[in-house]
């Protein structure tokens, strides 16, 4: 729904028309996989420990290690973007994991209840929603928190929209959901989060938005381009012909 809000070309390209394109590995987005590996890593192993005090530092240490195995290492090493200034990949990774570390030991572990929790569900005969949350906490009895890592530059910009899908996902999930609450965590901004409760107004009115998204997206057959500044990463920009660079 979010890429054909931003450019419907690149939402027939993508999901439709699925050409065979050279797709490259850009820095960011690397980074951001990587540091989502990593907390990905440290929380299903937590999980799955039974000791009642598990060492968090030397755990942490060993998910980042395993982490960045995955990743090329090389493409890790290309400067970022940091609020403080770009640096190496690899040490924002490190003090984006330390942050969130810090967090932990300062507020306490939260109870997880999944990670990369796969969702699926229908609005109507025509519409299928689907995807993964970075984290579901339990709050308390029917209280829930679903959690979005974020590597983005501008925290201002980030709405309720996609967490409000999460919560419409928990809400059909679970029999005992009486409340679901929305948090960012913005891994580049010491893994501040930006926080959010939800009503049942705020549930139905998702609902609604994502049936006119639906619509419009079932309807289409023109599939616009929308030129921005982000064609420049965009993986289909060697074969659409009016990008913003063009």
């Amino acid at each position: 729904m979010d890429t054909y809000k931003k450019c419907p070309k690149q939402y027939h390209y993508r999901y439709i028309e699925k050409p065979d394109v050279e797709k490259k590995v850009w820095g960011s987005s690397e980074f951001g996989s990587c540091a989502h590996r990593i907390l990905e890593l440290f929380h299903k192993r937590l999980l799955t420990m039974k000791a009642e005090k598990p060492d968090l530092v030397a755990l942490m240490k060993e998910c980042f290690i395993d982490g960045v195995k995955e990743f090329d290492i090389n493409i890790l090493k290309e400067p970022t973007w940091m609020p403080d200034g770009d640096k190496s990949g690899i040490l924002a990774l490190r003090e984006v994991i330390q942050s969130y570390l810090d967090i932990v030991r300062r507020d306490g572990m939260p109870t997880v209840l999944g990670i990369e929790l796969e969702y699926s569900f229908n609005i109507d005969d025509n519409t299928l929603v689907r995807g993964f949350i970075d984290r579901v906490d339990l709050i308390s009895p029917g209280v829930y928190r679903v959690v979005d890592y974020k590597t983005s530059k501008a925290k201002k910009y980030l709405t309720e929209f996609q967490l409000l899908v999460y919560a419409e996902a928990l809400n059909r999930r679970f029999n005992d959901v009486k409340e679901v609450h929305g948090s960012y965590v913005l891994l580049k901004h010491k893994c501040e989060s930006k926080n959010f409760e939800f009503t049942k107004n705020d549930m139905n009115r998702c609902v609604d938005l994502i049936k006119n998204s639906a619509m419009s997206i079932n309807t289409d057959n023109a599939w616009v381009k929308m030129p921005t500044i982000l064609c420049n990463w965009c993986d289909y920009q060697s074969i659409c012909q009016d990008t913003w660079a063009g």
